[in-house]
């Protein structure tokens, strides 16, 4: 195969500013192609050729994922100097960004979905280390004029791994980029090589997409972003969308002036923009139907029995405690514990008292009391050491100075038994021998 295989078809020049694409076919089986040759008057550039086998090896590697395919090229021939270079690519059937954002402006889902899709290109390109390093409405594609099917085109001032600087090294004070989006590391002696510079300028496309205008610098001379310009430069159907708030956040993070501050990836641009509509990795929550419930529980007829029996249950148990605590320390004993506590979502109130001789922790008495309401009855309870239970108490919640008035009642007989079951375990055994020998 060779360039005298494919003549030119009907369709306009594309020129270039590294070269001219035209609509070609080939002689023999008809596959219609899109051929690029550099321009005449820079064919002998070693630089310019160099670039060359740079784009048509990155176009290679990318394997049409989101780029045209290369059908014939003779990259390989970039250091012979009287050789024409030449590239056939698939030809990419649709307008341009450009021409379609001016004919029919797309609406904030297709512009998002447009803009999805370049970022996956560039990721993918990323993944190999390729930089297009050239985006702009005039390099993209949409096949068949359909938004969500955006082509990448115009490699011609990428940088690819694999093909690196030959012998000669680009001039010092050479610019790289496009006046579309002016970026900062593409300025003589700045990072020409990073990634994250088309993920900048891939934001500069969706800004245009909703705008009509190119960006052209990410900060302007009064310190604004090109989304925050007065008056603003997007459509008012966009700004009037509930996404936008978050969208400007996201412009925000991508228009920033030092390269650190951006999105650090294209993937990592691409998920805050699937986010617009809240975060989906957060799962949805529950919170005003518990909310709801929770109203619902303490305005029911259990909470509200509860809450008209808790006074009466507290009050209780706090003059039982009160009036063991003065008998015990009357005495030379302590204890400590837990004092009149609500549990079980308030249908009960307890304590307990951890009761020993005055300076000593063993041995130990454990007193337990607890006030229960059952379907409205209160019922007082004890126990010594876990057993030894006691009824004091079985009547109307609505009685509750009867409760207080038994539990007062029953603190001596209390006080007596806790007494007697720690004198007992004061007490040596009449016989020590089984302890002497």
């Amino acid at each position: 195969m060779s360039l005298e295989d494919w003549i030119v078809a009907d369709g306009p020049k594309r020129p270039g500013g590294q070269g001219t694409v035209v609509k070609v076919r080939h002689r023999a089986n008809g596959r219609v192609g899109a051929l690029k040759r550099p321009h005449e008057s820079r064919q002998a550039e070693t630089e310019r050729r160099h670039r060359f086998l740079v784009e048509v090896s990155g176009l290679h590697a990318m394997a049409a994922n989101g780029v045209p395919a290369v059908l014939e090229a003779n990259e390989l021939k970039w250091k012979e100097v009287d050789t024409e270079l030449y590239l056939v690519m698939d030809f990419i059937d649709g307008p341009t960004m450009q021409d379609l954002v001016q004919k029919s402006p797309p609406s904030l889902d297709q512009a998002l979905a447009a803009t999805l899709r370049i970022l996956e290109i560039l990721e993918a390109g990323h993944q190999i280390d390729l930089c297009h390093r050239d985006l702009k409405p005039d390099n993209v594609i949409l096949r068949n004029g359909r938004w969500e099917d955006p082509v990448l085109v115009d490699f011609g001032i990428a940088w690819y791994r694999d093909q690196p600087d030959a012998d000669f090294r680009t001039p010092d004070g050479s610019e790289l980029g496009n006046r579309f989006l002016r970026l900062p590391e593409f300025a003589p002696g700045g990072k020409h090589r990073d990634p994250r510079s088309d993920v900048a300028m891939a934001a500069g496309l969706l800004f245009f997409m909703l705008s009509g205008r190119a960006p052209r610098t990410l900060v302007s001379a009064g310190g604004y972003h090109p989304h925050e310009v007065n008056p603003s430069p997007i459509r008012p159907e966009i700004l009037k969308d509930s996404r936008w708030l978050r969208l400007s956040r996201v412009l925000l993070v991508a228009f920033q002036y030092r390269i650190e501050a951006r999105f650090q990836s294209a993937s990592e641009c691409s998920t805050q923009l699937t986010r617009l509509d809240g975060d989906k990795s957060v799962p949805q929550d529950d919170l005003d139907e518990e909310i709801a419930r929770y109203i619902d529980t303490i305005k029911s007829a259990i909470a509200r029995e509860r809450s008209e029996a808790a006074p009466a249950m507290e009050q209780a148990s706090q003059a039982l405690y009160g009036e063991l605590h003065r008998i015990w320390t009357g005495v030379g004993l302590q204890h400590g514990g837990q004092n009149p506590t609500f549990k079980n979502g308030g249908s009960r109130n307890e304590f307990y008292c951890v009761v020993s001789k005055q300076g000593q922790d063993d041995p130990v008495v454990v007193f337990r009391h607890k006030i229960e309401l059952f379907d409205g009855r209160l019922r007082a309870s004890w126990s010594i050491d876990g057993a030894g239970s006691g009824l004091e108490f079985d009547g109307s919640a609505a009685d509750g100075d009867g409760l207080r008035e038994a539990l007062l009642a029953s603190a001596r007989n209390l006080s007596s038994s806790v007494i007697r079951e720690l004198t007992d375990k004061l007490t040596p055994p009449a016989d020590l021998k089984p302890f002497l020998g």
